[in-house]
């Protein structure tokens, strides 16, 4: 959700130790590990404890090698080097997908998962692809979010969703998932009461639908694609941002407010030309231009989009952050990730979200100090991150 940022990792790679002579052979010691800061009371930060962090603390179970994160308000998902899925936080809907429903503050091993590029965390729900294409979800099917077919009941441990192939990206909102099937068409299922599907219809989806207009090569490729709590984003590859979904905060970026839903797809309006990666919070959206500056929009209650102002309805930029290549959202906050391995944190503060461990939402601070962060992602309440060791 909530910022993902699984896009196209810059993914550690870990090297194998030569063989010995007298002894098997071993895997070298990992060159990336995973850090978190801010919420912790379900032990979504996965240090062992249950206390917010204001600056960033280490995820256990660092011999894994955690390359890529995915955090919703409770629970957080990590990607470790040999391609198997961890989860840490709560788990009463079995959104761990470890077999239990039991809570965890440290790392535990998703069962049945290998060769796993990219995880997404939603609410209370987990999803899960493969290299070769192939998606699994687990946890909360309330709404139809695990795009099973059918509505209700929860699940322990990842299912494969058949009918989805050839998948390039995946996201998980608020209560609906999203997936980008080879780079030409946008499927989205689970809730929709505020047309965050796009299908126009406002009916909630227990299957993958096709997002009218973001079907096929006549439609030109899709770029990236994000969820949020109730709205969705994507991005064509000749730069246009489109959305749809709620817009009570403007998050829609078409330059009004409405308690009423966009029930599919609309432009973006604003200067930004070239979007290069887009996030969807709450109620706030963003995007990083091809220049490397990260634009916002959307509800600035806590000053998540901008210095001033309670709701901004168009992209503006935000300033003092350049030569960016990521970006993430999480419910009132937002990170950005430069091209130089710096990790950046603004929006709401008062459990540690931004990283900073100062009381000051703008502008951005580092979230850590000097370089290495290879992967953002933000959950509700927290952040996450991937850096390289030594």
């Amino acid at each position: 959700m909530l910022g993902k940022r699984a896009r196209a990792a810059l993914a550690a790679v870990v090297v194998m130790a030569g063989l010995a002579l007298t002894a098997p052979a071993a895997a070298a010691a990992p060159s990336t590990h995973a850090i978190a800061w801010g919420r912790g009371s379900f032990g979504q930060l996965g240090n062992g404890g249950y206390d917010d962090q204001q600056v960033p603390v280490e995820v256990r179970q660092q011999e894994a090698g955690f390359t890529e994160l995915a955090g919703s308000l409770t629970h957080s998902l990590a990607i470790a080097a040999d391609g198997t899925v961890w989860a840490w936080g709560q788990n009463n809907n079995g959104q761990l997908g470890d077999g239990s429903h039991t809570d965890t503050n440290v790392p535990v091993k998703t069962v049945g998962l290998t060769g796993i590029v990219e995880v997404a965390a939603g609410w209370g729900f987990s999803l899960a692809r493969s290299a070769n294409g192939n998606v699994w979800a687990w946890g909360s099917n309330a709404f139809g979010q695990l795009g099973l077919g059918s509505f209700g009941g929860s699940y322990a441990t990842p299912q494969l969703l058949g009918e989805l192939r050839n998948i390039t990206h995946i996201e998980a909102g608020w209560f609906h998932s999203m997936a980008l099937r080879n780079s030409f068409t946008v499927l989205a299922w689970g809730a929709n009461s505020r047309g965050q599907l796009g299908d126009g219809t406002g009916v909630d989806k227990a299957s993958p639908i096709v997002v009218p207009g973001l079907v096929g090569k006549d439609s030109g490729p899709v770029y990236d694609i994000a969820a949020g709590f109730y709205h969705s984003l994507a991005v064509r590859a000749n730069g246009t941002l489109l959305s749809w979904g709620a817009n009570n905060f403007g998050q829609l970026g078409n330059g009004t407010t409405s308690v009423t839903a966009s029930f599919g797809p609309q432009q973006v309006i604003g200067g930004y030309g070239q979007v290069r990666a887009v996030a969807a919070g709450c109620g706030q959206s963003y995007l990083v231009d091809g220049s490397g500056k990260v634009w916002a929009w959307g509800d600035n209650s806590q000053a998540q989009v901008a210095f001033t102002g309670s709701v901004v309805t168009q992209p503006q930029v935000i300033p003092g952050l350049v030569g960016m290549r990521d970006v993430a959202a999480g419910c009132a906050f937002g990170l950005a990730l430069s091209s130089g391995g710096e990790a950046y944190g603004w929006g709401q503060y008062n459990s540690g979200q931004t990283g900073t461990g100062k009381p000051v939402p703008m502008p951005p601070f580092p979230v850590v100090s000097g370089t290495g962060i290879t992967f953002i992602a933000a959950g509700g309440d927290h952040g996450l991150a991937a850096r390289t060791l030594g």
